[in-house]
């Protein structure tokens, strides 16, 4: 017998739903919506699952996620995350990231966007995703972001993936596509939505459900995928996702596209079990153990080609404020130094052209503090980019759970110092021969007792 209880009338989920297949009951789906499901870990390609600091099994349809047991404590109360070695999501949203290839080797040396990229989880994904060794390589991620108060978290969240290959910029994807028609090889549209998937975790009530805000949603995203197709190059990828359930806001948008003739659905293997039409794919609360969501993948076609703008060239002498050589290596290279009010970023040398006339934040190297001019917290946590810290302090488990409390620790060093744990980079320090003054964020630092 199903003891499944509706959280919402199964007669309003099968009109959100439309021409979309439920599997099982609507009483198990909509039970399943009310429920607060535990979120998972992303972690980095390089770092073996069974040195997380919680047990977990795989998450099936993405390579790089985990789903910690039910019985294991919080991975976010641990040195590995402080360290970025992993990232903590919904296991929903990894559907979109699957749908892109962020868990293989197929991005490497792309150049991508993430339209509507704030907090950043699918945007670090990427951004791991498209870096590589290669100096040379022309991969990079550009992080767009139109509502400047999520701007923060989503230069947080970049710069704890360690790379130099990544810009933010804030416009409206209109005035975006026309400064930079066909420039990216994937463009992932996040849409916007009426969050029914969100609904669990006390982000949206029942007027989610209700065709207002269903059809207000959907005309925004319309707006948003007409300028997301002129971003795409020719034979490019598109990827549409959304965390809510309504036919209205994800299949029928693809439809839309299609029809339109700018768009062929891009069948993704592996991922037949989670495909509702062509193209598209959804997890479902009740099957899959998470909030939900829905992405699409499709292959972009132009009838005719738009030149894009060129861009202003580069100088060749970038002055910046203060002289970095005292903190990072390679700063006489050609590494791509630009000052931004009282921030100095520092782009990979192979940056596209027009990144510097867009953004609005990215690697940051250092920052101003009233008249004083200080190495960024970003700059410590660097793993593989252009400019890296000189000098470095390896610290034991006892400095390590100081440094991460906001203290100071014992050093013989002296000057800017980044930490590090077992090779993983925290922060810096200030050192004076005796002591390290910490210099790590107050968002960044954990109260209490870490796992290691």
């Amino acid at each position: 017998m199903n003891r499944a209880q509706p959280a919402f009338p199964p007669e309003q989920i099968a009109s959100v739903l439309g021409q979309i297949h439920c599997p099982g009951s609507l009483n198990e789906f909509s039970a399943a919506m009310a429920k607060p499901w535990r979120n998972v870990i992303r972690h980095r390609r390089e770092i073996d699952p069974v040195n997380l600091p919680v047990p977990s099994s795989p998450i099936a349809w993405y390579g790089l996620g985990r789903r910690p047991a039910e019985d294991a404590g919080s991975p976010a109360r641990s040195v590995a995350y402080a360290c970025g070695d992993f990232f903590i999501q919904d296991a929903g949203s990894l559907l979109a990231l699957a749908v892109a290839g962020a868990d293989g080797d197929g991005l490497r040396g792309k150049v991508v966007c993430d339209l509507c990229a704030a907090p950043g989880g699918k945007a670090s994904a990427l951004l791991e995703a498209v870096s590589s060794n290669d100096v040379d390589s022309r991969g990079f991620v550009l992080a767009n972001e139109v509502i400047g108060n999520r701007i923060a978290p989503l230069q947080l969240n970049l710069a704890r993936a360690g790379s130099d290959r990544f810009a933010i910029s804030s416009l409206d994807p209109e005035k975006l596509a026309d400064q930079l028609p066909h420039a990216f090889d994937l463009l992932l549209v996040d849409a916007p939505c009426s969050g029914q998937a969100m609904m669990s975790r006390g982000k949206q009530n029942q007027s989610a459900l209700s065709t207002h805000q269903i059809s207000h949603s959907a005309s925004r995203q319309q707006r948003i995928l007409e300028a997301a197709v002129k971003l795409v190059r020719d034979g490019g990828q598109l990827i549409y996702s959304t965390c809510t359930f309504a036919e209205a806001e994800n299949e029928a948008q693809i439809r839309l596209l299609i029809e339109q003739g700018v768009a062929t659905p891009r069948p993704i293997a592996g991922l037949q079990e989670h495909e509702t039409d062509a193209g598209c794919y959804r997890c479902w609360p009740h099957v899959h153990q998470c909030a939900g969501s829905f992405a699409a993948s499709l292959t972009i076609q132009h009838s005719h080609h738009t030149e894009a703008r060129k861009p202003k060239k580069r100088k060749k002498v970038i002055r910046t404020p203060i002289a970095l050589t005292d903190w990072y290596t390679g700063t006489q290279s050609e590494s791509r130094l630009h000052t931004k009010n009282s921030v100095i970023l520092g782009f990979s040398p192979s940056a596209p052209e027009w990144v510097e006339q867009l953004a609005i934040g990215g690697p940051e190297v250092a920052h101003r503090a009233g008249q004083t001019w200080k190495p960024a917290h970003a700059g410590a946590l660097r793993r593989n980019a252009s400019l890296m810290p000189i000098n470095k302090i390896e610290i034991h488990q006892k400095a390590c759970q100081q440094f991460m409390r906001g203290e100071p620790i014992e050093s013989d060093a002296a000057g800017w110092n980044a930490i590090q744990f077992h090779g993983r980079p925290l922060g810096w320090v200030k050192a004076n021969g005796k002591i390290g003054k910490n210099h790590l964020p107050p968002g960044a630092r954990m109260s209490g007792e870490l796992t290691t």
